[in-house]
């Protein structure tokens, strides 16, 4: 390949590295994208100087070396941009990443400087200027990758690498053009064959790097849900923490009546309803989910005790028209309302005392709860000192973890309305998803 037929090449290869990052940047505004691809667009007008019939009839028919020179340092305050980026600097190593800062000013104060100098001095006085520059670039490249390296990640070792093999080459190509004018190709060939792998090596840099921010965002996703979940059994602990040592105390209150009473039959099947049920909530407290059927279990078990405490004063009535095995439900979320029923509806009411759970299935996805007493009502019960406090606090968690379940779960609690007419009395409705 002749050297004007691989220059025609480079800037072909150049040409569509550069295009595609910056198409990228104009979408997603990330500006390792934008300096990687004006670095690239810098090398792309450097290398073309050297005559491809490409770009040089258009850009450089005139040499002069404010383009030349300006061009090269340009594509080096881009590098170190893109450099300063890719490897969050200004994060990790602050101090450092102020002296890259201001190299970078420097670079771009040379394009200035050699428009001055190329007035005054001659070009070969210009090539040595230029050249001592390059060389404590050089010097420079290497102390800023003893620095970096302490970053620990992928994409380090991946800049360093590319960015060792462009400045060996490039000084290889600066070597030959100062010693010697006897090589059948130009010395730019070095220069171009270490810009091409360097940015090749770039973009495996940028790649992993991309890599590593997606998968910091999906460990932030995972901790949030983690965190969110954690929340959510703490409340639930919360909840029970604060639900069964009221309910504990009382059930064992009640026991220990019925043994002074010395009612031991009462006492002992008491206590052997309040086993089973303690057994039954001990069990499912660690399960995030148990069956409806479960839960109802529970449920069924806490009114027998509850009826029992209160001397069968009121009326309980379960039906159900539902498969309640395949539907799932949070533990103990159908007991606080069923305890807000009992003591803050029916214990304070005269009369006739109902409490009803109706469970059915309106479609082949939703399963259908309605809890029912005929009570003194919410407003009158708000109206009861401190009676209210606990209910609230625990209608509203269950509430939401029976929310959490499934976006279209759904729970209302209104006045016990029966035909047409409001009555005092609480209605609770609940849809569950399948």
């Amino acid at each position: 390949m002749k050297p004007q037929d691989f220059n025609i090449w480079l800037q072909g290869v150049l040409f569509v590295i550069s295009l595609y990052p910056l198409l990228i940047y104009f979408r997603s505004k990330n500006k390792i994208f934008l300096f990687y691809s004006l670095y690239v667009i810098c090398l792309l007008f450097y290398f073309s100087y050297y005559g491809s019939i490409v770009f040089y009839d258009v850009f450089f028919s005139f040499r002069k070396p404010i383009i030349f020179y300006g061009v090269q340092f340009l594509a080096y305050s881009f590098y170190i941009s893109f450099m300063r980026e890719l490897l969050e600097t200004k994060r990790y190593i602050r101090k450092w990443d102020f002296v890259l800062n201001a190299t970078r000013w420097v670079f771009i104060s040379f394009i200035f400087l050699i428009g001055v100098l190329d007035v005054f001095v001659s070009p070969k006085d210009l090539f040595v200027f230029v050249a001592i520059v390059l060389i404590l670039m050089t010097v420079f490249a290497f102390v800023s990758y003893f620095v970096v390296y302490k970053i620990e990640a992928s994409q380090v070792k991946l800049l360093i690498i590319g960015s060792f093999i462009y400045v060996i080459m490039a000084n290889i190509s600066l070597y030959f053009s100062s010693v010697s004018n006897d090589l059948s190709y130009d010395s730019i060939i070095f220069m171009e064959i270490g810009a091409i792998l360097e940015i090749l090596i770039f973009a495996l840099a940028i790649g992993n790097k991309i890599k590593k921010i997606s998968d910091d965002k999906k460990e932030t996703q995972l901790r949030f849900m983690r965190s969110s979940l954690e929340a959510a059994e703490l409340k639930t602990i919360a909840l029970k923490a604060q639900m069964n040592p009221h309910f504990i105390f009382n059930v064992l209150n009640s026991i220990n009546n019925y043994i002074l009473k010395n009612d031991i039959e009462k006492a002992s099947d008491y206590l052997t309803k309040f086993s089973k049920l303690i057994r039954r909530v001990l069990k499912n407290s660690t399960e995030r989910t148990i069956s409806l059927s479960q839960e109802v279990e529970i449920v069924k078990n806490y009114i027998e005790l509850e009826r029992l405490r209160m001397k069968n004063n009121f009326s309980f009535y379960f039906e159900k028209t539902a498969d309640l095995a395949n539907t799932q439900i949070p533990p103990l979320c159908l007991q606080p309302f069923i305890e807000n029923a009992i003591w803050h509806g029916l214990h304070h009411k005269k009369g006739e005392k109902l409490l009803k759970i109706k469970i059915c299935q309106p479609d082949k996805h939703t399963v259908k709860i309605v809890i029912v007493d005929n009570g003194i009502g919410r407003k009158k019960a708000s109206e009861l000192k401190n009676t209210m406090k606990n209910s609230s606090f625990g209608s509203k968690v269950t509430k939401e973890r029976i929310l959490a379940m499934h976006p279209k779960n759904s729970l209302f609690i209104e006045n016990f309305e029966k035909e047409n007419v409001i009555e005092p009395g609480t209605k609770v409705t609940i849809h569950l998803r399948k």
